[in-house]
């Protein structure tokens, strides 16, 4: 597995949504999976990706969501083809 690649969080404390993401590896993969983020809107202020062989896992902080769009989010990342597993969180 090769390194961590870490954007910190320095955005203002305020609520910020958490998705953990699994998906296939490839070039666009993370492009793939950013862009619904801009559809909605969301502000990224962390990101964490963790690059593997067969898989990778992506850790992505976003402002700007409620929890309804937050979960909406989460359910458009599951629906790509090259996303494996969703889990979404938040953190105050």
């Amino acid at each position: 597995m090769g390194p961590a690649l870490t954007w910190p969080a320095n955005a203002p404390t305020e609520a910020r949504h958490v998705f953990l993401i699994e998906m296939d590896p490839g070039a666009d993969a993370l492009l793939r999976v950013l862009g619904p983020f801009a559809l909605h809107e969301a502000t990224v202020t962390g990101l964490d990706l963790m690059p593997g062989a067969d898989r990778q896992e992506l850790r992505v902080e976003a402002t700007g969501l409620c929890r309804d769009l937050a979960a909406r989010l989460g359910r458009k990342l599951e629906a790509l083809p090259i996303v494996r597993a969703v889990g979404v969180g938040w953190r105050s």
